[in-house]
């Protein structure tokens, strides 16, 4: 019953019995002939054609979710049967964010490269919502990122704490210096300690505020942050990445979120300033997500195992 899923997805893609038949090099009666087979073993129709272009029924849909449900389930039997037969290998692949993939996965690849040479790695970068997506339809094994994942849907397993705090250029924090923090500072965790004090963001009233955007954890945080402190930042731009949030900063062009992870290993602009802000919104937990109910394979096995040593 489910042979038929490429023929449908063509379909769905194209909009048209006839293009999907052009791209799958079959005749345009041939895929009607399969469809309409189909839908007379099913009983209900996969398509409504009375539209241009055709678009699923609900059965329709039901239909391709359970046939991707039954390639999944193939997908996980053959990769199973592919690391029983060799006894290890196999395939891993990882999304994340370009900070991630950037600076909290590498040393963690290192280690697992270096004791499982024989798997393959593949990384993904995204924003998480895409991640997400993904992992759910099984093109991605795991997802590392800072936000919280549908517990009915996908398994979390903790590796870190990180920290946001607020990178301001010299020319605008001259007046913050009671509160201001070094790189060293930041390296060392001073931030951490609960003697020093958030930055009060009222004092940042018409400084230039460089955002996230609002998909990411950094953006959701941020907002949470300034509503409690009654602050309305004044954006001047919008990124999708911190370390593109950070340059501009490090350029003077605004102040603006980023996390300790960052400081820590980005090429450090000397002059600049750091500031805690607060605790409870401020401090998050780096995450890996797997989907549930997937078969978990050695490789990801093998790494799940790495991020608890």
């Amino acid at each position: 019953m489910f042979r038929l899923r490429t023929y449908i997805e063509e379909i769905v893609k194209t909009g048209s019995f006839s293009q999907a038949a052009a791209n799958l090099y079959i005749s345009q009666p041939s895929i009607s002939a399969c469809v309409k087979r189909l839908e007379q073993k099913i009983g209900e129709p996969l398509f409504d054609r009375s539209v241009t272009p055709v678009q699923l029924t609900q059965c329709g849909e039901a239909y391709l979710r359970a046939a991707r449900q039954i390639q999944l389930a193939e997908e996980d039997f053959s990769t199973f049967l592919d690391e029983y037969r060799e006894c290890g290998g196999g395939k891993l692949v990882i999304g994340g964010s370009n900070l991630n993939i950037s600076y909290i996965l590498p040393p963690l690849l290192q280690r697992f490269s270096a004791r499982y040479p024989d798997v393959e790695l593949e990384l993904v970068e995204g924003s998480i919502d895409a991640l997400q997506q993904m992992l759910w339809e099984g093109s991605v094994d795991l997802v590392m990122d800072s936000c919280d994942a549908d517990a009915s849907r996908f398994r979390t397993y903790y590796y870190k704490d990180e920290n946001l705090i607020l990178a301001a250029p010299p020319q605008l924090s001259r007046n913050l210096e009671a509160y201001a923090l070094s790189y060293e500072d930041i390296r060392n965790n001073r931030h951490r300690d609960s003697a020093v004090q958030p930055l009060p963001l009222y004092l940042l009233n018409n400084v230039p505020f460089i955002s996230l955007t609002p998909e990411t954890d950094t953006w959701q945080r941020v907002q949470t942050i300034c509503r409690e402190s009654g602050f309305e930042p004044k954006i001047v731009f919008s990124l999708s990445q911190q370390t593109t949030a950070f340059n501009m900063a490090s350029a003077g062009l605004g102040v603006t979120f980023v996390s300790d992870t960052l400081i820590k290993n980005a090429n450090f602009v000397s002059d600049m300033k750091f500031f805690k802000v607060s605790d409870r919104e401020g401090h998050r937990q780096i995450k890996v997500f797997q989907k549930l109910n997937r078969y978990t394979s050695y490789a990801v096995k093998a790494f799940l195992q790495l991020l608890e040593k």
